[in-house]
């Protein structure tokens, strides 16, 4: 732990020589994030750790989507870019003042409607902006729902039905966060309105089938009944290509968060998500892939 903060301390003077060290925000395999200053202003310091060439692609995305955002003014807030380095693994922004909209993946208390509406609206504003470069498709749709069917998570029936809306889908691409956990929303007042909702860690930001940031929050959100409401409210005037790419994006993610509890060590916490994320996906097959029945 003392070798890290010093190592990324020590990288990002090396890019701004005036940081100041405060505290640590977060400690994991892949990063570590500290707060502090530049110029007297507060930031916050990201450093790669280690050489993963996944992760390390994930920053150097991170990277350029801030060099985006400084370039064209997103629809949404975002900490302002202070200074990066692919090379180094070091990223510095402006460090934002407020909450997260919650600690946990999954919130278990209530969350008031008035923020609900102003997450769902800023994600949902997000996904019409067009960055002023490309940016990476990071799925492929095709090739994860026969990684998915391999897994044992889509049966044949499962899988045709989701081919089926796929055809559906055409081409269309929108730009997506790719990663809205609730802590990555940070409220920057209260009570929240859209252009008071911030978004944090860009590392998996592209171009995705519409509805992705969406769908995650109807997965993740699923304690809160009411954000269910207010997404599928905004999805109700849409096309059938976009609530047939949003159902995409459901199955997408309810099958990820399947695996990944699958996975994890047996514990309350995971027993728990794990039974609620099997209803929710049985709910789904159900009502949503074969509502007249499977053939």
């Amino acid at each position: 732990m003392t070798d890290d903060v010093g190592y990324a301390v020590a990288a990002a003077r090396r890019l701004r020589p005036d940081f100041e060290r405060a505290d640590l925000l977060q400690h994991t395999g892949k990063t570590i994030v500290i707060g502090g200053s530049t110029a007297g202003r507060p930031a916050v310091v990201k450093v790669l750790l280690g050489g993963d060439p996944f992760w390390r692609d994930k920053f150097v995305n991170e990277i350029a989507v801030c060099r985006a955002f400084a370039r064209q003014t997103p629809p949404v807030a975002v900490a302002r870019l202070v200074d990066a380095d692919e090379q180094a693994g070091v990223l510095i922004v402006e460090r934002l003042a407020g909450r997260p909209l919650a600690v946990d993946r999954y919130p278990a208390g209530p969350l008031p409607a008035g923020v609900i509406t102003a997450v769902v609206d800023a994600v949902a504003t997000l996904a019409d902006w067009q960055p002023p470069a490309p940016l990476p498709r990071w799925w492929d749709y095709k090739e994860r729902l026969d990684r998915y069917r391999g897994y044992g998570l889509l049966d044949d029936d499962d899988h045709h039905a989701l081919a089926v809306l796929l055809d559906m889908t055409g081409l269309r691409r929108c730009f997506a966060h790719g990663d809205v956990l609730p802590g990555n929303i940070r409220l920057l007042a209260e009570p929240a309105s859209p252009d008071r909702v911030a978004l944090l860690d860009w590392e998996f930001a592209g171009t995705y089938l519409p509805g992705l940031d969406l769908a995650l929050l109807w997965v993740l959100l699923g304690a809160t009944p009411p954000a269910r409401h207010v997404i599928m409210s905004r999805l109700a005037a849409a096309d059938p290509p976009t609530r047939a790419a949003f159902t995409i994006n459901q199955a997408m993610v309810l099958t990820r968060e399947l695996r990944i509890h699958r996975e994890a060590d047996p514990g309350p916490w995971r027993d728990q998500r794990l039974a609620a994320l099997t209803c929710d996906w049985a709910a789904f097959r159900t009502d949503i892939l074969h509502p007249t029945g499977r053939p």
